[in-house]
Parts: structure tokens; sequence; C-alpha cells
């Protein structure tokens, strides 16, 4: 977990509105993912950020070259306008 991941321990609402669960994929490929229990987010007692990264599981989900259509605007022409 980077950076992103201190507001849910420091900040009690913060992961309320912010946090999407882990997958079994995702937890797999990042061993030491907090758990989520009772509503309760706890970080493992791993050094570090506790979350490592198993590159053999990794290599089972390959990355996919696509372009996000969520992110792209359109100019009244059609033409694309990149953020």
């Amino acid at each position: 977990m980077g950076l992103e991941g201190c507001p849910l321990f420091a900040s009690p609402n913060f992961g309320i509105q912010e946090f999407q669960t882990f997958t079994d994929a995702t937890r797999a490929v990042f061993p030491g993912c907090p758990d989520l229990r009772d509503g309760y987010l706890y970080p493992n007692d791993n050094t570090g950020h506790g979350v490592d990264i198993d590159e053999e599981e990794a290599k089972k989900y390959p990355c996919k070259s696509t372009i996000v259509e969520w992110s792209q605007a359109r100019r009244s022409d059609g033409s694309l306008n990149a953020p």
C-alpha cells in the first residue's frame, strides 16, 4: 500500500467512501493487503508498507493496452481532447 493507504488508518471515516475491497486475484498478487473485518480495515504487522508482490502470480494477469474510455473527452466535431 502506498501513501494513499495512510488516510485509511489515520481518519476513521475516510475508507467509508473511498475503499474498494480487494479481489482474490489482487490478494494473490499483492500478499499483505489490509484485511476488512467487521467494518474495520486492519493493516498487517510486516515492515514497511507490509505489502509484497508475487511476480509469478502477476504474470497470470497481463496488462491490457487499451484506451480508458471514461477518461476521454471529445470536442463537438468528435475529435479527441485528451485530459
